[in-house]
């Protein structure tokens, strides 16, 4: 064999190893962004736990959350920062599955359950909506966006 013959045979072995090596840096990157959105899942599944820990747990907590949701302006200053406080975690774990959602590390269909959940707990209770409209500028502008299109504003397209 020539030695033109061996260079050949040399550069198609190495288009083979090339193939290959990208064939399993494909797969990793794959396995990695499952790991990723299971990931996002989970801290988003835990904030949400802490929370609901803090309502079973603390009565008086609850009571000012209940009483926060139908009229924050009956709370006294104290009630008043627990209720800013506590719904200020809340629209955070909202908010960061919206963002996660948005770049691409949660999927569609586990972002409509988690913005489902959130709308539900925040429907037609108006204490939210004066939270949202207090602390409307502290949060992410998409997010703004999202939640004045869906009425939770009183800037948004619907109440």
């Amino acid at each position: 064999m020539k030695l033109s013959e061996w260079a050949s045979m040399a550069e198609i072995t190495s288009a083979f190893a090339v193939v290959a090596s990208l064939v399993y840096v494909g797969v990793q990157v794959s396995q990695n962004t499952i790991a990723v959105r299971q990931s996002a899942h989970q801290a988003m599944a835990d904030y949400d736990r802490e929370q609901s820990a803090l309502l079973v747990t603390d009565a008086t907590l609850r009571e000012v959350v209940m009483r926060g949701e139908e009229d924050v302006a009956s709370l006294t200053p104290d009630e008043h920062r627990q209720f800013y406080d506590f719904t200020t975690h809340m629209l955070t774990t909202w908010e960061s599955s919206f963002i996660a959602y948005e770049n691409g590390l949660v999927e569609e269909q586990m972002w409509l359950a988690w913005d489902g959940y959130f709308r539900l707990l925040t429907s037609g209770k108006d204490g939210y909506t004066t939270f949202w409209n207090d602390t409307r500028p502290q949060w992410d502008a998409r997010f703004m966006g999202h939640i004045d299109a869906i009425g939770l504003s009183d800037q948004g397209e619907s109440k």
